[in-house]
Formats: C-alpha cells, sequence, structure tokens
C-alpha cells in the first residue's frame, strides 16, 4: 500500500538560537527569503503525498495561518495543536485518530535530502520502523542516536565507535502510536532507543547532506549555502522536443512522443532533478481548445509516459494567452508566454528551484530568450534521441 501520509514535528521551542525564535518557530526562519519549512515542503510535495501533518505547539497560530487546510500541488496540509508541548514522541500522541495506515515522520528543523520512493515503497511487516541513516561526517554535528551499526537492513547500536548515524526521517508502523501517552516524550530518546534495542528496527543508509537548523552555528551555515536545499530542474519545451511538432494538439492521438523521451525522463528522474515543462498554449486562447481539455491531454501525457517505464513529470506549466484572444483572461498575462519568464519565475518559486543548476530544451528562438531572462542553461533540441542529448549535458 503507498503511504498517503507525511508526518512533520514543528512544535520545538528553539531555544538554543536564542532570540531568534522568540518571535518565530524554528522551522519558520528565513533562508534566501523563504522559509525553512516551505524549502521542506517543496521538496516532499513531488511524491504526492495525501496529506501532510503539521504537529504545532510553540506559536502555533503561525502554522495554522499560514497552512491549514491549504493544498501545496496535489498535497493537503493539516495543522495539528498538541497543547503544551510534549516533546517529539508526546507529540504523535494527537495522531491516533487521525491516520489509518503507516506513515513517514520527520522534524522541521533538518533536511535529509534523500529519495522517499525508498520508504513509500517499504513494507515493514514484523518490523515497526525504518530508519534513514548517514555517515557522520554528512551531518553536520549531528548528535541524535550516533555509534549505529547495520546488518542486512537490521540496525543495533554498536558497543565501538562507528561512523553511522541517525538521520532523523522514519517509516513508522501505525501500531507505534498505541503505546503513546499523552505526555511529554522522546521520540528518538524513549521509543526509538526502545525499538532499536528489541531488535524491531530496519534501515538504509544514505550517503546525502544532512542539515540541521537546531544551533546558530549551524543555522550560519545553510543560509550562506541555501542552494543545498534547493531544488534542481530540467525544464522541457512540449512540442517539438516531447512531442511531435505537428500545429496545435487538441486531441491526445495527436501528441505523437519524440524518440527517446520517456528514457530521458526517466535518467533525469534517477538524476535527482525536477522535470517540468514548459509550453506556450496560445490555441486555448483562440479559442480551439479548452483548459480543461488542455489539461486531460497532459494528464494522459503524463500517464502514458509513467505506465511505460515509470518516468514522471513533476509539473507542468503553460500559457494559454493570445494577445487578441476574444476572452479578456487569455490577453491580460502576457509575462507568461514566452518569450517572456513568467513560467519560469513561477515554477522556482513553487518548487524552490536553483535556476543557475537548471536547464532548458527547446526549439525556437521564444525558448532561448525566455531561458536567457530566466538565468537558465539553454539547449536547442538536436536530431538526435532526447535521452542522448541530456546523456550528454548530464553526465
Amino acid at each position: 500500500m503507498k503511504i498517503k501520509d507525511i508526518v512533520i514535528l514543528v512544535g520545538g521551542l528553539g531555544t538554543r538560537l536564542g532570540n531568534l525564535t522568540k518571535n518565530i518557530p524554528k522551522p519558520l526562519i528565513m533562508i534566501n527569503k523563504i522559509s525553512f519549512l516551505d524549502q521542506l515542503i517543496c521538496k516532499i510535495i513531488k511524491y504526492n503525498f495525501k496529506n501532510i501533518f503539521l504537529l504545532c505547539s510553540y506559536k502555533k497560530e503561525k502554522f495554522f495561518i499560514k497552512y491549514n487546510n491549504k493544498y501545496i500541488h496535489n498535497t493537503k496540509i493539516k495543522c495539528i495543536n498538541e497543547g503544551k508541548p510534549k516533546g517529539t514522541g508526546g507529540a504523535l500522541f494527537k495522531l491516533k485518530n487521525k491516520i489509518k495506515n503507516d506513515f513517514i515522520l520527520l522534524n522541521g528543523d533538518t533536511f535529509f535530502d534523500i529519495d522517499y520512493n525508498s520508504l513509500i515503497s517499504k513494507k515493514l511487516k514484523k518490523k515497526r520502523i525504518f530508519m534513514c541513516i548517514t555517515k557522520k561526517e554528512n551531518t553536520f554535528n549531528n548528535e541524535k542516536l550516533n555509534n549505529l551499526s547495520l546488518r542486512k537492513e537490521q540496525i543495533y547500536f554498536s558497543k565501538k565507535s562507528t561512523n553511522l548515524t541517525n538521520g532523523g526521517i522514519y517509516l513508522v508502523k501505525k501500531n507505534v502510536l498505541n503505546k503513546i501517552e499523552n505526555k511529554y516524550t522522546s521520540f528518538e530518546d524513549d521509543i526509538l532507543k526502545n525499538e532499536i534495542i528489541n531488535k524491531r528496527v530496519i534501515g538504509k543508509y544514505f550517503n546525502r547532506n544532512f542539515i540541521d537548523i537546531g544551533s546558530k552555528q549551524k543555522l550560519k551555515f545553510i543560509k550562506k549555502k541555501p542552494y543545498i536545499i534547493q531544488n534542481k530542474c530540467f525544464f522541457l519545451d512540449r512540442d517539438g522536443v516531447v512531442n511531435k511538432e505537428c500545429g496545435y494538439v487538441t486531441k491526445f492521438k495527436s501528441l505523437i512522443f519524440l524518440k527517446g523521451v520517456d528514457t530521458a525522463i526517466k535518467y533525469l528522474n534517477k538524476k535527482g532533478y525536477l522535470v517540468i515543462i514548459i509550453t506556450n498554449q496560445a490555441a486555448v486562447g483562440k479559442g480551439l481548445i479548452t483548459e480543461l481539455k488542455l489539461n486531460k491531454i497532459h494528464s494522459k501525457m503524463r500517464n502514458k509516459l509513467y505506465k511505460k517505464n515509470g518516468a514522471i513529470i513533476d509539473d507542468i506549466f503553460y500559457a494559454p494567452y493570445y494577445k487578441y484572444s476574444k476572452k479578456l483572461k487569455y490577453t491580460e498575462n502576457l509575462y507568461d508566454r514566452k518569450p517572456n519568464p513568467g513560467m519560469f519565475l513561477k515554477a522556482k518559486k513553487k518548487w524552490n528551484i536553483d535556476l543557475s543548476k537548471s536547464f532548458y530544451i527547446g526549439d525556437k528562438l521564444s525558448d532561448k530568450i525566455a531561458a536567457k531572462r530566466s538565468k537558465v542553461k539553454f539547449y536547442y533540441k538536436n536530431k538526435f534521441s532526447l535521452y542522448r542529448q541530456i546523456r550528454n549535458i548530464i553526465k
């Protein structure tokens, strides 16, 4: 069963940060003009979870105002008031009647850049917790649950010093909630440690950076290097790059995929790039097709690519505008239409994209100009397959 729920602990006081958290909770501290929590969410939404639960206590009203019952991409965010702070374990008490199946748990003040598909596809069976672990040198002084040992997925505490440590992301079996009481409890020190001792925790090693903003030193580090938590993206034009250029596509059967598209997108997925389509669709403004029909074509396009080999298009931005449209709404936002950069800037904001580390393949001069205005590296679609071209760009 696919994991539908992800839980983020955001109730801590952040006392180690002193006056920095006097008026704002730690996860909402701004980094590169975007809150740390927003940047976490931008990493998570690509996996299309049904719900993100935010367990709130300190300055809880700030979370409720900004996030409660709002959708970001395809995911609904739900804020839960844990009341008086109950620690990383006791906070889970309020989930008992909210979550029906296994769920993913993480802290709202740490970032571990893993592929969540490793957790989504995992079945716990007789085990209770799946734990993501990494090397101490990847964690920037993480001090929670060190000296771990990993043997055929089973996690142990080692009597000798090891370089493996807790990464702070877990797949948790629903029945773990049954024993949690409505009192202060530490998930790491009380619950997780006990489960490891009783051999009910398995895990996997990830060679990825771990970032904790819990101290001024660590916060200063990420503020100097905000790109560490940003997404990198490979933008693709649609007509002439993804599918054959044959005039306006008003029916799905007219959308003919070009050679190597599915393989190229799957390759980008594995390389950790977001894949986003950026396309002008003046056919809507001209009245040749409705937005509803266009979205249905895009939905079928994405489904066909996924069914073929698991290739995932993360998002599609289209500009339905036409200067002489009979409908006023399709003449008003021409800034989105290429060669203008509007769609790139919207994608950057939604997905927290580092445009300087992103690419765009198009087939027209307007694509090149839009990429230049967005400060994205541009390539014209060449005569070879899209997979071959992208492999030459990204080794």
